[in-house]
């Protein structure tokens, strides 16, 4: 706001009667300032969306800059969903165990279980968001080794509704590809991996 304040000053063309291109100047400050108050409003809507979610309350602090707490907020959810539904085969009682200590931990906004578990996978705002500039910009700015852990947990919430839906996924699936075109390059470091250390001797052939 300071820098607009004095940049709008010092190319407002009345200060610069000499020279012509000044009221272009000016009319693309006001532009660009625009286009940064309706970013920062959709980074704030999408901030309070996801902590509404996990039953907490964004902070003035939070909104203040929300890029940060916005990247922070999804990694939150994503690291939530995988949480409660457990992946790979997880016994009944150790599941249980799992839940109630989630819903006893203040790490993620103390969430309802069921209620976030219905947020998620039955309605499709929330996923619908990980498609949207918003994210993707709070990506961008994150540190290199938090975009590692962020990519990991997308891929993770994938294959844990693929899970939950006998191997289906939600349309908005295929747009998260493509606004995150890096989790085929971490689904194919995946497979590498695996490939090379993953001991399948024992293994049944397949089908």
């Amino acid at each position: 706001a300071y820098a607009y304040r004095q940049l709008s000053r010092a190319l407002h063309p009345d200060k610069n009667p000499d020279l012509p291109r000044a009221p272009d100047a000016f009319h693309r400050l006001s532009e660009a300032a625009d286009e940064l108050r309706q970013g920062l409003m959709e980074q704030r809507n999408a901030l309070q969306l996801l902590v509404g979610a996990m039953g907490g309350q964004a902070t003035q602090q939070m909104l203040e800059r929300p890029q940060e707490a916005l990247f922070a907020e999804a990694s939150r959810m994503l690291s939530a969903i995988c949480g409660i539904v457990g992946e790979g085969d997880v016994p009944t009682p150790a599941q249980a165990r799992g839940i109630t200590a989630f819903s006893r931990s203040g790490m993620y906004h103390h969430a309802q279980v069921q209620n976030l578990l219905v947020e998620w996978f039955d309605r499709n705002q929330l996923l619908q968001l990980f498609t949207t500039a918003p994210v993707r910009t709070a990506y961008d700015c994150a540190p290199k080794r938090y975009r590692a852990h962020f990519l990991c947990l997308l891929n993770r919430a994938a294959v844990a509704e693929a899970k939950r839906f006998n191997d289906c996924v939600r349309g908005s699936w295929p747009m998260i590809m493509q606004t995150f075109p890096e989790l085929g390059l971490w689904r194919d470091l995946r497979d590498a991996i695996h490939r090379r250390v993953w001991d399948t001797s024992g293994e049944p052939e397949p089908v």
